[in-house]
């Protein structure tokens, strides 16, 4: 394995670190923006608690994948910044909105409060974002890039139901993380079975989704589909098999392992379209060994990630978990410690 192939993994590994942790968080505001009913409120209460400690921190993950290919395949870098610039311009506002929102309602009203202004612009960000990096994802696939038409990538059938799907993904993983979120306390349990059927309703329409995924992988990605056949089933099986797995656990009230199995499932589908994708890292116009750095350069760079995950990981884990369980206001009534009056 070259240096360049054994930098390619470690950017997968950070692509599936963000996709489990920044994905979740997007997919809370995905039901943040489509809260509705008489728990919507104490939905998005919750939602905000949950992501309150952790939401920046889970960006660090995106930042360490761009200064990587940025510095180990850095015309394969070029070729995607100058190409795929409206709908990365879209994700990166995405991100900066939301996180200007999430801050500027929790000085305000809050999140169930009545001024939802900044409540909505979070939620509509949290939702632009995955679709526009779904979009990206799929132009990386069919070489479709925005050389001449920069609305090309957003107006491919496969782009679209891609970015789409990354929606979707994101929001069935944060509901099954929002159920043990829920569960973990007594006041927030009544949101156990809203979150529970946003979950189950989430994994239903990603199923439909990839089937129809598949059918447009092969007319507008016919080399990625080629790989895809012979490389990823064994991925495809790992999906399917987390997502019934998750499935029945969130059915069985096993929300710790069906977070697992639901993270294997989102995983998988990265895992197999990366190795479909191998070698090219933009089809048609760019490959691991035509873009990579020299051999020395990746060496360092490589070392310097080694040398940083020694610091980061420790600190990243230490962060989850000490903010696992959200806290959030008991909305029972305080018991009355007044004394009892005088005779």
């Amino acid at each position: 394995m070259s240096a360049a192939d054994l930098l390619l993994l470690v950017m997968v590994g950070g692509l599936t670190a963000y996709a489990l942790l920044a994905g979740a968080d997007f997919g809370a505001g995905v039901w943040d923006l489509l809260a509705r009913g008489r728990d919507a409120g104490d939905a998005r209460t919750l939602i905000a608690g949950a992501l309150g400690p952790v939401w920046e921190a889970n960006h660090v993950w995106l930042i360490f994948v761009i200064v990587a290919m940025f510095s180990g395949f850095p015309p394969a870098f070029g070729v995607v910044g100058s190409t795929l610039e409206l709908p990365l311009v879209l994700a990166l506002v995405g991100i900066v909105l939301r996180g200007a929102a999430y801050v500027y309602r929790a000085y305000g009203a809050g999140a169930a409060g009545p001024d939802q202004w900044w409540g909505h612009v979070f939620a509509a960000a949290s939702t632009v974002t995955p679709f526009a990096l779904g979009v990206c994802g799929a132009a990386l696939a069919t070489g479709d890039l925005a050389t001449d038409d920069p609305l090309a990538p957003l107006t491919n059938p496969f782009g679209l139901v891609s970015g789409v799907f990354a929606v979707v993904v994101t929001a069935f993983l944060a509901a099954v993380y929002l159920c043990r979120d829920a569960a973990s306390s007594p006041a927030t349990a009544h949101l156990v079975p809203y979150f529970r059927r946003r979950a189950l309703g989430g994994a239903v329409v990603a199923g439909m989704l990839a089937a129809v995924l598949l059918p447009l992988l092969w007319r507008e990605a016919p080399v990625v589909a080629d790989r895809f056949a012979d490389r990823s089933p064994l991925f495809v099986a790992l999906s399917a098999a987390g997502g019934i797995g998750a499935l029945t656990l969130v059915w069985r009230h096993r929300f710790v392992a069906a977070r697992l199995a639901a993270g294997l499932a989102v995983a998988a589908v990265l895992w197999g379209w990366a190795a479909a994708q191998y070698p090219d890292l933009v089809v048609g116009h760019s490959t691991v060994s035509d873009a990579a750095a020299p051999a020395a350069n990746i060496q360092a760079l490589l070392l310097a990630i080694g040398f940083g995950m020694v610091a980061l990981v420790p600190a990243l884990w230490m962060l989850f978990r000490m903010f696992s369980r959200p806290e959030l206001p008991d909305p029972r009534p305080a018991p009355d410690r007044r004394p009892p009056a005088a005779e």
